[in-house]
């Protein structure tokens, strides 16, 4: 695949290597400035979307910008014949993932979402058996996503400058990925929501460093930088309700220190249930009436259709980036036609549904329903037995 990146930062370095083993080609990369694009070091540089388009007629673009921009961008990459991997979340509305959604449809073109926890290879196990019953009628669905990324008072990020986030910050940034994960593995939709919001440091300062973005909108310092007002949650605490009786919640936070990415998914049903952690994603534990069992990633014990997701035999660990490259590898699949077993655009959209109904339920307090006004959930999370 000859490959686009918009996008110069941390993440647009992930997709670059990823693309390379993949065997794909970086033909073009385009930055907020030339300068940016130029120090990416791979690709011809750009700072215009457009204008790089109709240059290098990507197969595909891999969009890795700010959130405000994800929507504009993936519509011009597929006016222009490309498909689509976009970075979470899918856009800052659930009307622009719509909008992105039809102009996949009228292109022709595939979309997919970056939801990268999904390659590991013990989510795919665990999505199995909890797909076919081997834990029972779902009861309770709970878990974790903690980091520390924003913990340092003295830290900005672009996600604090007002219109490039959207209206959260926890859940766009981190929640949309433990969303996704507990849709994907128990193959319910959330449909109801009760979130209560928090904003613990609600003064942000940008100091115009790295990853920090354009200058913001604030009150200029005696420093030289500019004092932002936050407004937006840095903690997040849900409760939520699945289709088929589930139950269950999370805490989502930023603030969380020595937790750079500690996300849980723990499922208990009629007949059994299960832990998972990202920190540690080569072993769960199964639990059965009086007993816990330890399982070790195994790739002979996953199914045929999921075994190509073990890079490394058994024994050997696989990591953040083995689990990112195997959902890079299905999404490109999915974009030749030969597999609809990727993280779609009608997931992506569920995800943002999901949030949006979460800001509803903390501002007013109560427990908000879920949209459901994309693909059907079947379509948005397949899966075969």
């Amino acid at each position: 695949m000859r490959a686009a990146i918009i996008g110069s930062g941390y993440i647009a370095r992930v997709h670059a290597r990823l693309i390379g083993e993949l065997g794909g080609e970086v033909v073009a990369v385009v930055g907020r400035t030339l300068g940016a694009a130029q120090a990416f070091g791979i690709g011809r540089a750009h700072d215009n979307v457009e204008a790089m388009l109709r240059a290098e007629k990507p197969d595909v673009v891999h969009v890795c910008s700010p959130n405000t921009f994800h929507a504009e961008q993936s519509i011009a990459a597929f006016r222009a014949g490309a498909h689509v991997l976009c970075e979470k979340p899918m856009a800052t509305s659930g009307d622009d993932c719509r909008r992105m959604i039809d102009a996949a449809d009228q292109a022709g073109r595939v979309g997919a979402i970056a939801y990268c926890y999904r390659g590991y290879p013990l989510v795919r196990e665990l999505r199995r058996l909890v797909r076919t019953g081997d834990f029972g009628e779902l009861w309770r669905v709970t878990g974790l996503y903690l980091s520390q990324d924003v913990f340092d008072p003295e830290k900005y990020v672009w996600h604090f400058t007002p219109g490039l986030c959207g209206p959260s910050y926890a859940l766009f940034d981190f929640g949309v990925h433990w969303l996704d994960l507990v849709q994907y593995i128990s193959g319910r939709p959330i449909e109801e929501i009760f979130a209560r919001f928090h904003t613990r440091r609600r003064e942000r300062t940008w100091r115009g460093g790295t990853g920090q973005g354009p200058m913001p909108p604030g009150h200029p310092d005696s420093t030289g930088g500019v004092a932002v007002d936050f407004g937006l949650e840095d903690q997040a605490d849900i409760v939520v309700g699945f289709g088929g009786g589930a139950s269950g919640g999370a805490t989502i936070m930023g603030l969380s220190p020595g937790n750079p990415n500690h996300i849980a998914v723990s499922m208990d049903g009629e007949k059994g249930g299960f832990d998972w952690l990202q920190e540690q994603p080569n072993s769960y534990v199964e639990r059965r009436l009086g007993r816990k069992i330890v399982r070790d990633k195994d790739p002979d014990r996953l199914q045929p259709a999921d075994r190509w997701t073990s890079s490394v035999p058994g024994g050997h660990p696989e990591g953040y980036l083995d689990a990112f490259r195997n959902v890079i590898a299905e999404s490109w699949r999915g974009m030749k036609g030969e597999t609809k077993d990727f993280p779609t655009f009608g997931a992506g959209l569920c995800g943002i549904e999901i949030v949006e109904a979460a800001v509803k339920s903390a501002n007013a307090g109560s427990t908000a329903a879920v949209t459901d006004s994309g693909p059907s959930f079947d379509e948005a999370f397949p899966f075969t037995a």
